[in-house]
């Protein structure tokens, strides 16, 4: 892979090192990783926070101790990487995404976009291997395989059940485990935070975890390969990194979830995009009244928002209904925290997604129609 073919990054359209001092800088540099890059049984290597990393097998993730991995390393190889690569990364830039010469793909995010003293590094090595579908099927890509159909799947079901037989704790623990999208709701002070961190505790601890917030508020004590971003509440910080652009390059550090904190602006039309970009299992908080208003609330926030305000109000409405699986109700009186209702309606997502088809099937027919009307015109003058 040449240097600056990943059209996923965003980056110059030309990478070419400033100077052979700065290509045989970060050559230098990288020779500390080449003996667990050299593993080809290694797909990511992720580094988190100083000393150590997280890499990424067939087997699953382990930990590994990087002694020399410190602060000012991590910060030194960004920065090399950005003046190979014709780029800056600095606090007012802190995102960088480049193909490095050797073929690596890598995202970087610094401080103010990530915790402080630490550096969040991804680096994915490009696949070496081409199978055939005979050789994946003999890997076992097709061992969970079921048609697209518009019925529940055994964990639907078995969620249904639960909810009917109001076993409420079974019922939040699959859903989180089976990765259901879950958004609780509720008025101020009624205990969404609360929840929304007790859920998070029912993550299994091995997942990696990516967080979107503008203040550190999420707990992931369980979960040590855990990386948090940070973007600048209404553009008043330093670097005025918005949830999309966070968006963005979690999705380049290979994520199990990605987790947003509450849905109050913006962000709500990003939650959409995180929720649909194949990385299930989102938990997140909204304000309003009822299970049925988070749904409305959230489509009034979509349309406020700059991807979001073109968007038919019914398509989003119906985008939600597909997307986001279980809504928690959770409510105050009298000083007393307690949870209203549990909505979870498979059925609807998958009626949704009959409608959707339909409505597109709908659309094409009236673009045939004009077309061939346009034929005749233009056959006719």
């Amino acid at each position: 892979m040449k240097a600056g073919t990943d059209r996923g990054c965003a980056m110059p359209a030309v990478q070419r090192p400033q100077s052979r001092a700065a290509f045989s800088s970060l050559d230098h540099t990288l020779d500390a990783l080449r003996p667990l890059l050299a593993n080809r049984e290694v797909t990511e290597l992720c580094i988190n926070r100083p000393g150590e990393a997280f890499i990424e097998t067939r087997s699953g993730w382990c930990r590994e101790i990087l002694a020399f991995a410190d602060f000012d390393w991590c910060l030194r190889f960004a920065k090399l990487v950005a003046n190979a690569t014709c780029q800056r990364v600095d606090a007012t830039s802190p995102l960088l995404c480049a193909s490095l010469p050797s073929g690596e793909r890598v995202q970087i995010v610094i401080p103010p976009a990530t915790t402080p003293g630490c550096v969040a590094i991804t680096l994915r090595r490009p696949a070496e291997e081409v199978w055939s579908v005979g050789e994946l099927a003999g890997r076992g890509m097709f061992r969970a395989t079921r048609s697209a159909d518009d019925a529940p799947d055994d964990t639907e079901t078995h969620l249904q059940k639960l909810l009917a037989a109001r076993s409420y704790e079974a019922f939040m623990r699959l859903a989180v485990r089976s990765r259901k999208n879950i958004l609780v709701s509720g008025p101020t002070g009624s205990g969404k935070t609360t929840l929304t961190k007790a859920l998070i505790q029912e993550i299994p601890p091995q997942e990696r975890l990516v967080t979107i917030e503008d203040a550190r508020e999420l707990v992931l004590d369980r979960h040590p390969n855990h990386v948090r971003l940070f973007y600048s509440k209404e553009d008043q910080g330093l670097a005025r990194v918005v949830p999309r652009q966070l968006l963005e390059s979690c999705l380049r550090m290979r994520p199990d979830r990605i987790l947003l904190a509450e849905l109050r602006a913006e962000e709500a039309f990003d939650y959409l995009r995180n929720v649909n970009s194949g990385h299930p299992g989102s938990i997140t908080s909204i304000h309003a009244g009822s299970a049925e208003l988070a749904f409305e609330q959230l489509v009034l926030l979509v349309k406020q928002s700059r991807g979001g305000r073109s968007l038919a109000r019914g398509a989003i409405k119906s985008l939600l209904y597909m997307l986001v699986d279980v809504v928690i109700q959770c409510a105050v009186e009298r000083q007393e925290r307690f949870i209203r209702e549990i909505w979870y309606e498979p059925r609807r997502k998958y009626a949704a997604a009959a409608a959707g088809t339909r409505s597109c099937r709908r659309c094409e027919r009236r673009r045939r129609i004009r077309g061939a009307r346009q034929e005749q015109v233009d056959a006719h003058p």
